[in-house]
């Protein structure tokens, strides 16, 4: 049997979504800035796209929809494009301590650019300490970037709450929020949660690899990143990858449909999955929160006395393929972040195996998972150095 529970990372690109991007690659290919018919009606799929995207979020206006290459990107624009056009009005940012790597890359540029950045501690659970982001905001504060949902340890971050202090303040402060593992797994409301700017990538929830959006609220003033030949949106230069974005907004809709259904069991499996490791595993511990404020799709154990490579591997001979490390990280041999963000030691971030379900994930799947694990979890400790030195 091959698992595969990284879905986290990435999900399998579903077969009505790969019938329409090979339509847009294929019978509909032209680009949409001819002035010939067929171009018009690619303009018209992609107006009617962005559209859709716009609606899926309580947005006003389809212009507020900017097509991206996926999250990365759109923190980029997010993120550099308005501090950038804002740096006049103040020169800090804030973030938490459970940023994508991405968001805590930028944030180290911006610093080079002469930003001031201040990064906000999360508690044992996950969660920003809202005590803390209050007391970070100045004066000269101009943008808060906080993720709605810890992509390594699962936790859902208050973004309404945040949304509610942010806009209480004296003078304009632009929230950001990374969605990517939130969009189309939950309901998201711009209005609700009161931001201006929100990130998306559409592989996360069944679409191509390589597409995404960003919402930016009507009036955020914001620079460009990229410059080149204006086409689809002057805030994104360049060919927008048009079989991507509709095999996307097929990937949503899908997704939409099923959402309710979809979450109510994976809450299932997952509460199934936990009770079966910490009661059939000894010296396991449950990194980020239980219950409703975590988010389904997601499972993260620290294994004491092993290391979390070394799991992954032999879960891989077993055909079991899970994370370890940060989603964007596991090549290196650094203690995972998030791990030591939420209070863990190093012993404990090495130990970390994130495991992240999609809709199709089986109780089948899981039963097989639990087994392996516990088989390689004790082989592992009986040769582990570390377990022989306490």
């Amino acid at each position: 049997m091959r698992v595969f529970l990284d879905n986290c990372r990435t999900t399998k690109v579903l077969p009505e979504v790969a019938q329409v991007v090979q339509q847009y690659m294929i019978e509909k290919f032209v680009r949409p800035d001819g002035l010939y018919q067929s171009a018009q009606e690619i303009y018209d799929d992609l107006t009617q796209a962005r559209e859709f995207f716009a609606k899926s979020i309580n947005a006003d206006f389809g212009e507020e929809i900017v097509f991206t290459s996926g999250a990365t990107e759109s923190n980029n624009l997010a993120i550099l494009g308005v501090a950038r056009a804002n740096k006049k009005l103040g020169n800090h940012i804030i973030i938490s301590a459970l940023e994508h790597g991405s968001v805590m890359s930028i944030a180290s540029h911006l610093k080079d650019e002469g930003f001031d950045v201040t990064v906000v501690p999360v508690d044992s659970r996950g969660f920003v300490k809202m005590d803390d982001l209050q007391k970070a905001i100045t004066p000269s504060t101009i943008l808060v970037s906080i993720i709605a949902i810890g992509h390594f340890v699962g936790s859902i971050m208050p973004l309404q709450d945040i949304g509610e202090i942010l806009s209480q303040q004296d003078h304009k402060i632009y929230f950001h929020t990374d969605a990517a593992e939130m969009y189309a797994k939950f309901p998201v409301d711009v209005k609700k949660l009161k931001v201006d700017l929100l990130s998306v990538s559409g592989h996360k929830f069944h679409a191509p690899k390589g597409v995404g959006f960003l919402y930016v609220r009507k009036g955020t003033k914001i620079e460009p990143v990229m410059y080149g030949a204006e086409s689809f949106d002057r805030r994104r230069p360049g060919g927008e990858n048009v079989p991507a974005i509709m095999g996307m907004k097929k990937a949503a809709e899908i997704a939409f449909e099923e959402m309710d259904l979809a979450r109510q069991n994976l809450r299932k499996l997952q509460e199934y999955f936990v009770n079966q490791v910490e009661s059939q595993i000894d010296h396991v511990i449950l990194n980020g929160p239980r219950g409703e404020h975590r988010t389904p799709y997601n499972v993260n154990f620290s294994f004491q006395f092993i290391e979390g490579e070394a799991i992954s591997l032999a879960l891989s001979m077993e055909g079991v393929e899970v994370a370890t490390g940060s989603a964007c990280a596991s090549e290196k041999l650094e203690p995972n972040y998030a791990i030591l963000a939420i209070g863990g030691d190093h012993e404990r971030a090495h130990g970390s195996i994130r495991f992240t379900f999609d809709r199709f994930t089986t109780k089948e799947q899981i039963d097989y998972t639990v087994e392996k694990l516990k088989a390689v979890v004790s082989w592992l400790r009986t040769i582990s150095p570390i377990k022989a030195m306490r």
